[in-house]
């Protein structure tokens, strides 16, 4: 049977005993399981995967939903084994897991997407960069990885590379772009920062950075709230 890497998004209780299960795979994409008798509580049932620790799955059964067959350990990337996310951290993984939820449709294989998760997934347990550092490269790679992304250097109607000292308009369908009046309006200095991973100097650049890559994502993900905000700002009390 082949087996993928695979690590769990978001599971709830299905009938009386079983649980669904959203699984992003580096081989498959998003995929969803049936994993019948997993809530039961007697010795010998199956243990419940938990979110963030690196598995493999296989998938079996005919027709309808699929269910994860087996479900082992995978060897963790370098940096991952043993890590726990705790906080705030533990805010911004639902917060990622939420992401790719909304945003990936089901069996759409983005090995490149899936790399990126487990890269921000070790960034958050060494925690050697801000969080707000993470959470824009993240978000700005899916983008990229759903063909939606654009050249965050150079405007579009120019050609030429963003200045910090400058004003530009960001609009989700073509870009940055310097000479028009429609799209959102957004300081050189957040947009050269933003392309090159670097945190923001000001509370208003780091908030104007996060509205923009919420336009931006705003036609895959919805308008809907986000649950991991809720923890996020119970983490920080």
């Amino acid at each position: 049977m082949e087996l993928s890497r695979a690590y769990v998004l978001h599971s709830r209780p299905w009938r009386e005993t079983s649980l669904l299960v959203d699984w992003f795979t580096e081989d498959w994409g998003r995929v969803t399981t049936c994993q019948r008798g997993i809530r039961r509580s007697h010795k010998g049932a199956a243990g419940r995967p938990t979110p963030f620790s690196p598995l493999q799955i296989g998938l079996s059964g005919r027709g309808g939903m699929p269910v994860a067959c087996p479900i082992e350990p995978a060897s963790p990337a370098a940096g991952l084994a043993g890590c726990w996310l705790r906080g705030q951290a533990l805010a911004v993984g639902f917060y990622l897991n939420e992401l790719l939820l909304r945003a990936v449709q089901p069996q759409e294989p983005l090995p490149r997407l899936f790399a990126a998760y487990e890269e921000a997934l070790l960034a958050l347990c060494i925690r050697q960069e801000p969080f707000e550092v993470l959470l824009r490269r993240f978000e700005r790679r899916l983008l990229d990885e759903l063909g939606v992304g654009f050249d965050w250097q150079q405007t579009v109607d120019t050609g030429l590379a963003v200045h910090p000292e400058q004003t530009y308009r960001v609009h989700p369908e073509w870009g940055i772009a310097a000479e028009t009046a429609q799209g959102m309006p957004v300081a050189g200095r957040v947009l050269c920062a933003l392309a090159a991973n670097q945190p923001q100097q000001h509370a208003d650049d780091r908030r104007a950075a996060q509205a923009l890559l919420q336009m931006l994502l705003a036609p895959l993900i919805g308008a809907a709230p986000f649950h991991s905000r809720r923890l996020w700002r119970s983490s920080a009390e």
